[in-house]
């Protein structure tokens, strides 16, 4: 898409100056894809020809890492409306560009592939009416992922912020709204706003870049349940459609599958294929962890289950116990018990419609 193919001229507008305040660090900042969820966004954006990028963010952000001539580019303004959430930000990103038109982003979409506004760039022209071509993804807007004409937006939000206004929706009673509904998958509209939200984000990028993507089940100890919970899992995405391998740790040598086994209760559950991970089967050099997740990837399934107590790839669903967890934090994407921790999603071992659906999130997705 070049500037030649439309009468009317796109900015990027990328609101990455929040306060950060659930996630607790910087979001824009956070590593993704070995850049950051703000530098990512940026590369990504190069499939449109935008004419201008604006960054708003209220301290510098590091764009060290750019290819020169993009980072040139970049216009980085500051709220003058401290304090306002993202309509602050967009009042100060407005006033910087000059474009017609401005795509909104927030900074915490990392999977927002840039194909709703691909499809609605040759449309701009003949539709100067629309102030607001409004994302819809299952039912919910999405005003931080959408089209505004500057001139009315800008308008509006300095309405709504003198008015005392907050929410970034309601600026939309001002515009003339056309509702997007065929905005793409809903993926492209899941944010991380919080560290349960950026695990499963990398659990969601991690799985999608393997042949069989994988869920692992962990306990800290021996009969803390993770064969039972293993069974009824399979058993219920079985139920659902999905083709479900099993891969089990174990520290026994030789071992072979028998009858009344924990292989053989997955197989009688509905896997399609089981496998035991011993010492015997991995391959010189080769740490148990990476052992599992090779075998797991040459099976024939839609998810792989690997159950093991302290070597599961990530992402790690992790049962509760008395015990703290057997591998570092940073691998559990989900507690499968009570509690509170923001860097967990917790779930009720008894709610196994939910915990199949969050298995089926991290590796459908």
């Amino acid at each position: 898409m070049t500037n030649t193919a439309r009468t009317v001229s796109l900015g990027l507008i990328i609101l990455a100056g929040g306060r950060s305040s659930r996630m607790g660090r910087d979001k824009a900042a956070l590593p993704w894809r070995g850049a950051t969820l703000l530098t990512d966004l940026l590369l990504r954006s190069q499939g449109v020809a935008f004419d201008e990028i604006i960054v708003s963010a209220n301290r510098p952000p590091d764009l060290s890492a750019l290819p020169p001539d993009l980072a040139a580019r970049i216009i980085v303004v500051a709220d003058s409306f401290q304090g306002c959430g993202p309509l602050g930000g967009m009042e100060a990103a407005f006033r910087a560009c000059t474009c017609s038109y401005c795509l909104v982003l927030s900074v915490d979409l990392p999977f927002y592939d840039f194909s709703p506004v691909k499809q609605i760039l040759p449309e701009l022209a003949q539709m100067p009416q629309v102030d607001l071509f409004l994302s819809m993804s299952e039912s919910r807007p999405q005003p931080l992922a959408a089209i505004y004409r500057r001139g009315p937006a800008l308008e509006a939000v300095q309405a709504a912020l003198n008015a005392g206004k907050r929410r970034v929706l309601s600026i939309a009673d001002k515009l003339a709204v056309r509702i997007l509904d065929d905005a793409g998958a809903p993926i492209l509209y899941e944010n991380v706003n919080t560290p349960s939200a950026y695990k499963a984000a990398l659990a969601i990028d991690a799985n999608r870049r393997r042949a069989v993507p994988i869920v692992s089940l962990s306990a800290a100890r021996s009969g803390d349940g993770k064969t039972s919970l293993a069974v009824q899992v399979i058993a219920e995405l079985t139920r659902r459609g999905y083709a479900v391998a099993y891969v089990k740790s174990t520290h026994h040598r030789r071992c072979r599958e028998k009858i009344g086994s924990d292989t053989d209760r997955a197989a009688q559950a509905g896997a399609v294929q089981t496998l035991l991970c011993s010492p015997d089967d991995m391959a010189d050099g080769e740490g148990k962890e990476e052992a599992l997740l090779r075998l797991a990837q040459q099976m024939a399934a839609d998810v792989a289950i690997v159950e093991s107590r302290s070597h599961g790839p990530f992402p790690v669903l992790y049962i509760d116990g008395p015990e703290p967890p057997p591998m570092h934090p940073d691998h559990i994407t989900a507690v499968i018990g009570r509690g509170g921790n923001p860097s967990f999603c917790y779930i009720a071992p008894a709610h196994i419609d939910s915990l199949c659906s969050y298995i089926l999130y991290l590796t459908t997705s």
